[in-house]
């Protein structure tokens, strides 16, 4: 049963019924491919017969084009068969050629192809003559051609005969060749099949799973197949094969089916037709880069055919798609066709294509895109497109499609081949900003491949600072070759130059080694502290001397920050070093009190690199902008930019999140903030790298602390520290580390140890010479040491906090000391509290800073007098818990500050919070929310 059809219907019997009275005619019936053109033809030959009319039938394939006569054999052997007329020629003629084939050598004898023709149109025009004959020829496009070139001489030669000659056809393929545009233009009765309605195909649904068919189901089945007869006939097949109820819930494995079907339909339509699938297969391979003279080269097809073919793919549905006015491949097509095509030669056409491109003049980027996708290029040609489309894609700022070419270009280099060492540095190259260990890798290789130590010192001494890292085994690897170039004083020009910056990178990679640092600061005496006039190699060189004796402390800080400044004051935001130098030298400035220098020098570089910069630079600038702000006591500020900075690098470039890490961790001690503590941790920076080792033991003692374990944070730290003091990192003003072991052995119970490990920072930091750093060292002495020697450390320290203007030390110092000089000196001593809290007063609103650099002791724990924090309402934070459980005790804001040993302002603001977490309005209602009974100010209620 035909579903709406009926004006097709109604059009085959009025072409049945004109041929009857004698009006010969051509009837063309088209459409898109499962439309349902065979079923109409089918149709016609039904009713044909029931009109009494003859009716002879053939079908043609494309796999039968090669047969001749095929189709012509198919409509008239029953007549053939059954015998004729002895006397009539052309019957003879028609059996004769049926039965002993065709001669394609003759031209006009009994066999010949002009007799065959010849003698099909006298037959079936002498039949006619009796009754009315339809002819019926299904898919006209795959007739042979003897059969068509009948056909062709039939259809113009109708006149006057009740002969009707139906051919079934898509639209698209009458340019394929001008015998089947011959036949159709004869066509006085054209129709064309079309897709079934969504009504229809909800009938249909319904037919197949019930009345209760849902909708949505019927609709997707309608979206997916666009009505197509076929598609849908057997997309509701397949749906009952697998148990499908035509629900809703079944919508996405319907869809599942439908490309799957898909696919399998256009997988079946390249298999059988050669034009379709190298079309199709040069759409494919050529991508984006499609072009009609293209796509008939790589293809081999005649515009014509092109043109076809692009009008199949469109009709079949699914197979391309418009993009920006442009006809691409879908993914289902893509698949199909490398699914169909095979690896092997999939790789011959990219090279083919890759050639036609560069033969139309294509840029190299082009002509890579293409050779990138060939197994086993192994010619010299391929590889110089390669190299010159990676240096193009770099020159665009591209460097992940840079690096690509180059190496894929490096993978088809043969290992003997005097370039590959080149393209190993153009590589290492690309990859700096973006894959520095990849670069490092790289630069590494090419190295060894070079053919002398010239050319080896060359090449790694362009390794920027940043990259080389502390790497034991570069450094042995720099030592090698630096000393094959003989002694500086020996040199000059540009080998002084290159000798200077090998050593600069040797001394970075090492600077973990114990002896090398030791050597650091004779080096940099016998280079003099005087640098105004060094060169640019060997500013670099003193950049990391100067990060060397920063780390061990051996050189007196006035000296470091003179020429650290110096060096700042030499260059500019703008200069190709400054991304080595923002590693170093913000550190050193920081740890030699030069906190507004490096700030001046940070806020210069951010003002220079207003433009796009590479997410690495980014996050090294806001990482050691994180460390400044924390020195100011910024701590809200310093958290926000530590996190932003290990945003902007991620985890995949582990070198360049050294600094963001260690910033992050730095917050995180200061705010005694867990989470921060534990994403610290989560960071995977290099497993050499002692910086990220000390790290990691520091959260890890930190959390360790948090918990209540202070035997298991010890452990930790002290960890951490003697690996530093095997390194030679003994500077405290860096990595305070004897700080932290003495307040968890004060913790502990261990008083003596506490005090010799903080007696010890005192005098590092004495010999230091950092103001801020002997300051911090006598805070810590001054309250792990009890009685009137500690309240005279703790003098000594306010009063180098201020001479050296540090508000927020002092702030901190000042209540320290008032608190202990009430024991001894009670006015005294309240005076010095109260000029303490006035401070962190002026602070707090001055600066907007968090009350936690207030409280809390920078780069330090609070080892002594800390109140104990109660357990918390899990909506509280600590702090905010504490000050609820005082004031349940009775306790006023103005004691609750002053035992915390904060502003009041502070208290009023945890209160706030607090009221607001708990869901009450006022101090009377914390004692229920918090679940405690209310007792008197002395102590908590029992």
């Amino acid at each position: 049963m035909l579903r709406e059809r009926g004006p097709e219907l109604r059009m085959l019997r009025e072409a049945v019924q004109e041929v009857d009275s004698g009006r010969g005619a051509v009837l063309h019936i088209g459409g898109a491919a499962g439309t349902g053109r065979t079923a109409l033809a089918r149709a016609l030959a039904e009713l044909a017969q029931a009109e009494g009319a003859m009716v002879l039938k053939a079908s043609a394939a494309e796999s039968e084009r090669d047969l001749p006569v095929g189709v012509v054999r198919q409509l008239v052997n029953p007549l053939v068969s059954r015998g004729g007329d002895p006397g009539d020629t052309s019957h003879g003629m028609l059996s004769a050629i049926l039965n002993g084939g065709l001669d394609q050598d003759s031209e006009l004898g009994p066999g010949s192809l002009s007799c065959f023709v010849h003698g099909l149109h006298a037959t079936l025009k002498r039949l006619s003559g009796d009754q009315t004959v339809v002819a019926v020829v299904d898919d006209l496009h795959w007739v042979d051609e003897a059969s068509l070139r009948a056909l062709a001489f039939l259809a113009t030669r109708l006149r006057g005969a009740r002969l009707l000659l139906a051919v079934t056809a898509p639209d698209a393929v009458c340019e394929r060749a001008p015998l089947v545009q011959e036949v159709l233009d004869s066509a006085e009765y054209r129709l064309e099949s079309r897709a079934f309605s969504p009504a229809t195909t909800a009938t249909l649904a319904a037919q197949r799973f019930g009345a209760d068919c849902d909708p949505a189901f019927a609709a997707v089945c309608h979206e997916v197949t666009g009505g197509v007869p076929k598609s849908l006939l057997a997309l509701l097949d397949r749906a009952a094969a697998q148990r499908l109820w035509g629900q809703s819930p079944d919508v996405p494995r319907m869809r599942e089916l439908a490309g799957s079907l898909r696919r399998e339909q256009l997988r079946g339509l390249l298999r059988r037709d050669r034009v379709v699938s190298a079309f199709a297969t040069a759409m494919v391979i050529l991508g984006e880069q499609a072009t009609d003279v293209l796509l008939a080269r790589l293809s081999e097809l005649t515009p014509a055919e092109c043109r076809t073919a692009e009008s199949v793919l469109r009709r079949m549905g699914g197979a391309v798609e418009e993009v920006v006015g442009k006809l691409v491949p879908t993914p289902a097509l893509t698949k199909v066709v490398s699914e169909v095509i095979g690896s092997a030669e999939s790789s011959r056409l990219h090279r083919a294509a890759a050639d036609h491109l560069e033969e139309c003049g294509a840029g190299p980027e082009e002509v890579a895109g293409q050779l990138v996708q060939v197994d086993g290029m192994h010619d010299r040609r391929g590889l110089d497109l390669l190299k010159a489309a990676a240096v193009s894609a770099r020159r665009r700022g591209a460097p992940e499609t840079a690096v690509r070419y180059f190496r894929r270009a490096l993978l088809d280099s043969p290992p003997d081949d005097g370039r590959r060492a080149e393209l190993l540095l153009e590589l290492a190259a690309t990859e700096l900003d973006a894959w520095p260990a990849a670069a490092k890798q790289h630069l590494v290789q090419a190295a060894r491949l070079l053919p002398d130590d010239r050319s080896r010192a060359v090449a790694l001494s362009w390794m920027p600072l940043r990259v080389s890292g502390y790497d034991p085994q570069l450094a042995e690897l720099l030592r090698e070759v630096r000393g094959k170039l003989g002694p500086e004083c020996a040199l000059s020009g540009h080998e002084r130059n290159v000798a200077l910056r090998l050593e600069a990178r040797w001394r970075q990679a090492g600077m973990t080694d114990g002896k090398l640092l030791a050597t650091a600061g004779n080096r940099l005496r016998e280079l003099g502290f005087d640098g105004s006039r060094a060169c640019p190699a060997e500013r670099e060189l003193r950049v990391v001397l100067l990060e060397a004796v920063t780390l061990t402390g051996e050189v007196h800080c006035a000296e470091v920050a003179r020429m650290a400044r110096q060096i700042v004051a030499q260059v500019p935001a703008s200069s190709v070093q400054i991304s080595s130098f923002m590693q170093i030298l913000p550190a050193v400035l920081l740890a030699a009190d030069q906190g507004d220098a490096a700030s001046s020098w940070l806020e210069a570089v951010l003002a220079h690199t207003r433009r796009p910069a590479p997410p690495a630079f980014q996050s090294l600038v806001q990482a050691q902008l994180a460390f400044t702000q924390l020195g100011r006591g910024e701590v809200a500020r310093a958290k926000e930019t530590a996190i932003k900075a290990v945003d902007l690098v991620g985890g995949d470039t582990q070198e360049m999140i050294v600094t963001s890490a260690l910033a992050l961790g730095a917050v995180a001690m200061v705010t005694r903030d867990v989470e921060l503590a534990k994403r610290a941790l989560e960071i995977t920076g290099s497993e050499t790298d002692l910086r990220m080792y000390t790290l990691r033991r520091t959260m890890r003692g930190a959390l360790a602390e948090g918990a209540g374990d202070h035997e298991g944070a010890l452990a930790q730290v002290l960890d951490g520290g003697n690996r530093l003091e095997r390194a030679g990192w003994r500077n405290q003003a860096v990595l305070p580390w004897l700080c932290l072991a003495a307040g968890l052995h004060h913790r502990l119970g261990q008083r003596s140890e506490a005090v010799a490990l903080a007696e010890e920072h005192l005098r590092r930091a004495v010999a230091w010479g950092s103001p801020n750093g002997i300051g911090r060292a006598s805070h810590v002495l001054g309250l792990l040491t009890p009685g009137p020697r500690g309240i005279e450390h703790l003098r000594q320290a306010a009063e180098t906090f201020r001479q050296t203007g540090n508000r927020t030390e002092l702030s901190w110092t000042l209540r320290r000391l008032g608190k202990r000089m009430r024991t001894t000196s009670p006015a005294e001593g309240e005076r010095v509290l109260a000029h303490g809290m006035r401070l962190a007063e002026q602070l707090l609103e001055s600066s907007g800073a968090e009350e936690g650099i207030l409280t809390r002791t920078r780069q330090r724990p609070d080892p002594v007098l800390s109140p104990s924090a109660p357990a918390p309402a899990s909506r509280l934070t600590r702090t905010e818990a504490t000050v609820a459980e005082l004031a349940v005790r009775g306790l006023g804001n103005h004691e609750i500050a002053t035992r915390l040993e904060i502003s009041r302002r502070a208290v009023e603001k945890h209160l706030t919070s607090s009221y607001r977490k708990l869901g009450i309005e006022r101090r009377a209602q914390l004692a229920d929310a918090l679940g405690v009974v209310a007792g008197p100010a002395g102590g908590p209620a029992g």
